[in-house]
This record gives structure tokens, sequence and C-alpha cells, in this order.
């Protein structure tokens, strides 16, 4: 079942992509009718049922074609290579090696701890989803010619894009790491009270008695981290206006590599817990969803293939409206 959290349209949303032709879409098409979690299920069930002695003699059996879900997988082994990093840790099931990261404490919905195999479960197929949709965004993504990720609530380009009408927001943001903010050469914000709250807060952050939003574009210093504040009617700096394309592609920050079908598996919480070395450790919540926002175009073109690669990859699809 496809879960609509808002079912209401966008906001004047107008562009017309079914015109568009589908061969500029198919890379990406390809990659989202072959999800890679049911190999990913599979391998761990054989090598936990086996009698193999790692992942690595799992996966190097499978040389020939397998059909899971009434979908061909023409060579498994050589689509499951680039997630091998994750599939090893399922060894420590059986005793084989101990864990190469530290697990974050994960509850479920009911805030009730999951167990040590299901959290590291989760814990994997999370990485190794967020590692698949990536590639799979940027490949639906670019065709569309959307720059709604990129401006700021009722900016200039929303008509380009093909959205029209006020919006509700006030702000959009772009969260950065630490090591990215270095693209923007635009003022930041970093003071004792920006890193005391963060940009949803109430009462807003107040900067010369106005609130930040009202303010130009800028970095700014949160308690959870950074961010790229894009006022109303502002535009990301490395937006070109005369093409509308990014103009550091290829080294964007993280978040923009993204739009806009996440894997949310494991949601991280603001809350977190005492390991029992006395170290705290965040918390996650147990979700086993896809999560695709409703605002994007080629969300919409594409939702039912989405519902498809959620459902094999035995996740619920949930489709949300972000910007109203």
């Amino acid at each position: 079942m496809v879960a609509v959290l808002n079912e209401d349209k966008p906001y004047g949303m107008e562009m017309d992509m079914n015109n568009a032709k589908d061969s500029i879409f198919a890379p990406g098409l390809e990659r989202l009718k072959k999800p890679v979690l049911p190999l990913v299920n599979m391998v761990q069930f054989l090598y936990l049922t086996g009698p193999f002695a790692s992942i690595e003699e799992v996966v190097s059996r499978l040389t020939k074609s397998v059909e899971l879900e009434g979908v061909e997988y023409v060579d498994p082994q050589q689509m499951l290579r680039p997630y091998e990093v994750f599939l090893q840790e399922f060894e420590v099931l059986k005793g084989k090696k101990k864990l190469s990261v530290s697990l974050p404490f994960i509850v479920n919905e009911k805030q009730e701890p999951v167990v040590k195999r299901q959290a590291l479960e989760l814990w994997i197929k999370q990485q190794i989803l967020s590692q698949e949709l990536e590639p799979i965004n940027s490949l639906l993504c670019e065709p569309c010619g959307c720059v709604l990720c990129c401006t700021g609530p009722n900016s200039e380009f929303d008509e380009a894009a093909g959205y029209k009408g006020r919006m509700k927001q006030k702000f959009f943001e772009i969260p950065l790491a630490e090591n990215e903010i270095d693209l923007f050469s635009v003022a930041r914000i970093d003071t004792e009270q920006s890193c005391a709250v963060m940009s949803q807060s109430e009462p807003s952050l107040q900067i010369q008695q106005a609130p930040f939003y009202e303010h130009q574009m800028a970095l700014y210093h949160w308690k959870n981290g950074w961010s790229l504040v894009l006022p109303e009617g502002s535009v990301c700096p490395h937006l070109s206006p005369e093409t509308q394309k990014c103009l550091v592609y290829v080294k964007r920050p993280a978040v923009c590599r993204k739009p806009q079908i996440f894997a949310y598996v494991l949601e991280k919480t603001a809350d977190t817990a005492k390991r029992s070395d006395g170290a705290l450790i965040p918390v996650y919540m147990a979700r086993s969803k896809v999560l695709a926002i409703w605002d994007c175009p080629y969300v919409r073109k594409f939702q039912d293939l989405i519902g498809s690669y959620a459902e094999m990859s035995g996740l619920e699809p949930v489709f949300k409206k972000n910007k109203t």
C-alpha cells in the first residue's frame, strides 16, 4: 500500500512532464526497477542458513541470473559488489567478526529498543539504500530542469520551474556538513545564540531585532549543525541564472545529491542514549519506509515505479508534500 501523507497537489504545479520523452529518464528508471535489497535479503538468508564461512563466499557463487519478485537480475554478483562492505557486517551474526562501526541505539515507533539482530539489519539496509538511491536520484533529477531545491520561497525561478503561487514558508534551508560550508562565499552566523537553537525553533533566532529569515541569505551554525538559509526570493549562489544549472555540480553538497527519494529505514531523533562504557550515542527510530517528496516532478511522474521499488525492497512507500 502506498501511503500519501498529504494528498493535496503542490502549489500551482503545472509542469507537464507527461509529454517528456521517457528515454531521458531510462538510466534512472532501469535502476529503480531493479532494487538491490531483494538480492541483499537473499544473500543474508543463504549466509545464515548455509555452510558459508563468509559473505564473500556467498556472493562469489552468484554467477548466474536470478529472478526475484518477478524481476530478473542478470548479473547479481556484479550488482552486489558496491555494497560488500555493508554486507560483510552480517558476519557478526555468526560470530565471524566484530562490527566495524558503532551501531546507534535503535528504537521502534513505540520507543522500545529493538533487538541487536534487527538493529544490525536495519542499519545495513539504511546504508545500502542510501548508497543505491543517490545515483538514481541524480539520473532522474537532472532531466527535469527543476530548481525548486535550489531556491528560496517565491523566488523568481518558481515560474520557470513550473510552479507559481505564494508559499507559506518564510525560508528554505540546505543542511551542510562542516567540510561543505567553504563552498559558499556568503555571510556566516556562528554565535552562542544560533548554536543554542535550531532553524525551526520557536521563537525564531533574532538578528538585529528581526527574525533571521528576514535577512539576506547566509550560513547558520545551529544546535544541530550548519545550513544555508534561503529566505524569500533568494537563490543558491551556485545556480546559474543563465542556464539554471549548478555551477559546482561535481562537488555539490551531500544533501544536493539526494533529491527526492530517501532511504527512511531509520530516522535520527534528537535523543541520545548512554552506552555501557558511558559514551553518548545517537538514537534512531525504525521506520522501514522509502520517503518520496511529492513536490518533485519526477516523483509525481514515476510514483508507481517508486512504490514498486519500495515494496520490492520490503519497505513501505510514503509520499510527503514538503513545500506549501
